[in-house]
C-alpha cells in the first residue's frame, strides 16, 4: 500500500543534491486544504538561534511552467495560485533522523 499524505500535513527531507547556497536545505511535499504543494526549507541563523524559512509552491503551477507555452485561455478560466511563504522559528534544530 502506498503512503497517502493526510490533509494539512507534509514531510521534509534533507536536500542531498544541494550545489548552491540559494538552493533549499530541505525539500518535500504537503497537502493543504486538499491542494498539493512542493515545500522548500532553508535553515537560517536568527537573533534567537536557528530557524526554518519555508516556501510553498502549488504543484499545478510547477507543472505549467515545465511545459511548452500554449495558447492563452479565457481569463474566467485562468486561476493561478501565488507561492505562500511562511517562516517557522525553532529554538533548536536536530538534523539527526531517528530511524
Amino acid at each position: 500500500m502506498a503512503y497517502e499524505q493526510r490533509d494539512n500535513s507534509g514531510s521534509l527531507f534533507k536536500n542531498t543534491y544541494k550545489q548552491r547556497d540559494n538552493q533549499p536545505d530541505y525539500t518535500g511535499n504537503a497537502v493543504v486544504d486538499g491542494s498539493d504543494y512542493r515545500v522548500s526549507a532553508w535553515v537560517k541563523d536568527g537573533s534567537k538561534g536557528k530557524f526554518f524559512s519555508l516556501s510553498f509552491t502549488p504543484k499545478d503551477a510547477m507543472g505549467e511552467s515545465a511545459t511548452a507555452p500554449t495558447a492563452p485561455s479565457s481569463p474566467s478560466k485562468t486561476t493561478t495560485k501565488a507561492p505562500v511563504k511562511r517562516e517557522v522559528i525553532e529554538d533548536e534544530i536536530d538534523d539527526e533522523i531517528p530511524f
